[in-house]
């Protein structure tokens, strides 16, 4: 993890080695190994560095090839170096760093170069031959790359904190944004809380010249490809075969390496792939890992399943009691890294593991974020095997969804059948016949915008916007495949990894997604539904490819536990006197914004039923609320 920052000046005026040391001190949290800048005439280039890799050691940037005219800033972790080693004639030893294959890859392949690319990277080049700055992101944008873009002048940086604090750009507030974020919508991977500040999309590049900008995506994933083998037992060890080299090729790290671990399949399978890995090279290295323990919530706390991965491997355990931890307690310091309000609510858990992350000198921390996204999708998976026609599988699954729901194999039907293929224009109307078997259209979707101010909605045209970039996407991902498209391109991944990239630099550590390995993604995409999910079982590939490397415990487990429990209680232990403040004393700065009258009635419900209530709405509304006033 480094930083990268850029300033191009495109009417030519000439930029300063202070203008840019400037742009890249506000990142200087990010580059304990040392801090550079490159000059131009109107183009500069800065980078924050901290070493991972032992081939980042040597890496030295911004890097200027003077023969070829080409210079580059980048933050980046290249997995294929040995076969671009041969493509493109570079050595693959420890003195070349990632960067240098990236420049070479460009030289080769001008802008096409990121098609040629795996791994994490976020980059530019200023190639001075065609006056053109290239900028590229990877493909599931685990790398975070912030713009601003004018006719006058192009900024960029790792973070928008950098940006923010340059006086030519505007900081008007983005009100679609501010709408998208109260009711969770984030699908839109570009905006920011700030009209005029950019993200670059995933898997995105950009090309800056003095008279034109162009953007281009260089990859997406293709719900066609369709993978097929003979028998359970080959999916099963190509899954492995992939996933074993996913976390493979981010161990490679000159530091102590580390993992977070909460006992479900996703975290445990790393943990376990990572550990047997580690035992080939050095029996004796321990891998660390952290969790978050709960003494007074049993139904929050896995250290049973914790307690099964140490008994099989050489672990290093740390384990924070995390019952006591206020979910607002740390929120000016998170909004003061961040700069803009965020969907997360559970980072104030994860900030008590990072402070032990740090202390451990740990550089590299595996995550198994959202691996459901990639291994498994199982919605309209049973309406799939309706309009097949394979009606003994049907029923035979319906058996198993209602026992695992609590619900009967009628209600299960209607569900998983009927609801689906009911037009949107007329749920409302056959609510009253669903009443008669104790069926809410909650249960399927939930799509109130109740919480958003009326006049607000009709201002940003929300309505429309939430249409096209969430239901209207629904209605066309008609498929179980198409859901697992829709899942896997959902932009609150790319906002929850910029989200934990900016928290966990302030602790000298990046995080690494062995489930969001592009190879990864594209295998499990492929792969044939019943692969996915059958009789139950969700993940059912990675269950059988994780045999023997697993406990059967962890294995084989149906449930997880979850943090709500511990989020809900702890939201009225310790923050009350702060969601009164917002919701009744602090209400300017959410007026325009929220319907306060909903809001209340939220708050009523929450404080009578705690244990039921989902106060998510109370503390979004309570971040928004807390960021506009310290902003102001």
């Amino acid at each position: 993890m480094s930083g990268i920052t850029g300033i191009y000046y495109r009417d030519g005026r000439s930029v300063s080695e202070k203008q840019i040391k400037y742009l890249n001190d506000h990142l200087s949290h990010r580059g304990p190994d040392g801090s550079s800048v490159w000059v131009g005439k109107s183009v500069a280039l800065g980078h924050q560095m901290m070493f991972t890799t032992p081939e980042s050691l040597n890496e030295r940037l911004p890097f200027y090839d003077d023969e070829k005219g080409l210079i580059i800033t980048s933050d980046a972790r290249i997995d294929n170096r040995e076969e671009l080693s041969n493509i493109l004639g570079i050595e693959n030893r420890v003195n070349v760093p990632d960067s240098y294959f990236i420049l070479k890859a460009y030289q080769k392949w001008g802008v096409k170069c990121p098609e040629k690319l795996l791994g994490d990277f976020s980059f530019a080049i200023w190639d001075e031959n065609k006056e053109r700055l290239f900028c590229a992101r990877d493909h599931m944008g685990i790398k975070p790359f912030y713009y601003y873009l004018s006719e006058e002048v192009f900024f960029f940086a790792t973070e928008i904190k950098a940006l923010i604090c340059q006086d030519e750009i505007p900081k008007n507030l983005n009100k679609l944004r501010i709408a998208d974020y109260l009711i969770s919508l984030n699908q839109d991977k570009e905006i920011t809380f700030y009209e005029y500040i950019f993200r670059l999309p995933p898997a995105s590049t950009l090309e800056i010249k003095l008279d034109k900008e162009e953007k281009s995506i260089f990859w997406e994933l293709d719900p066609r490809k369709e993978t097929v083998m003979d028998s359970d037992e080959e999916y099963a060890e190509k899954f492995l075969e992939i996933f074993t080299e996913a976390v493979k090729c981010r161990m490679r790290s000159e530091f102590p390496i580390g993992s977070l671990l909460s006992g479900g399949l996703d975290s445990s399978s790393i943990v376990c792939v990572a550990s047997k890995l580690s035992a080939e090279n050095n029996p004796n290295y321990s891998l660390k890992t952290f969790s978050s323990v709960f003494d007074e919530l049993a139904e929050c706390d896995e250290r049973y399943y914790i307690g099964q991965v140490k008994s099989l491997y050489n672990i290093e355990s740390c384990e924070v009691v995390a019952d006591n931890l206020s979910p607002l307690s740390q929120i000016d310091e998170i909004l003061e890294l961040l700069k803009e309000p965020f969907n997360t609510p559970n980072l104030y858990l994860s900030r008590e593991i990072y402070k032990h992350v740090k202390k451990k000198d740990v550089r590299i921390l595996f995550d198994g974020f959202d691996g459901d996204s990639t291994v498994f999708y199982e919605s309209l998976y049973v309406l799939d095997i309706f309009r097949e026609k394979r009606f003994r599988k049907l029923f035979e699954e319906i058996k198993y969804m209602a026992r695992m729901n609590g619900l009967n194999r009628w209600q299960m039907l209607i569900i998983a059948i009927v609801l689906p293929l009911i037009p949107e224009s007329i749920k409302n109307g056959v609510q009253k016949v669903l009443d008669l078997f104790r069926i809410n259209l909650t249960i399927v979707e939930n799509d109130s915008i109740d919480l958003l101010d009326k006049d607000f909605i009709q201002i940003t045209d929300f309505k429309n916007r939430y249409k096209q970039l969430y239901k209207d996407s629904l209605v066309k991902a008609n498929t179980n495949k198409l859901r697992h498209h829709l899942a896997l391109n959902s932009g609150i991944l790319q906002h929850a990894m910029e989200i934990f990239d900016v928290i966990s630099a302030n602790y000298s550590f990046e995080h690494v997604y062995p489930f969001f390995d592009v190879r990864l993604v594209e295998f499990c995409l492929s792969l044939p539904k019943e692969q996915k999910y059958s009789q139950m079982w969700d993940r059912v590939v990675m269950r059988r490819a994780m045999g023997g490397i697993l406990p059967p415990e962890i294995q084989w487990r149906t449930t997880k536990a979850g943090l709500g429990m511990n989020f809900r209680r702890n939201m009225l232990l310790y923050d009350e006197k702060e969601l009164e403040n917002v919701i009744y004393k602090d209400v300017e700065n959410i007026n325009d914004f929220v319907e306060t009258d909903y809001l209340k009635e939220v708050y009523k419900q929450y404080k009578e039923n705690t244990a039921c209530v989902n106060p998510l709405p109370l503390w979004l509304t309570a971040v928004l609320s807390i960021w506009i006033k310290n902003k102001n």
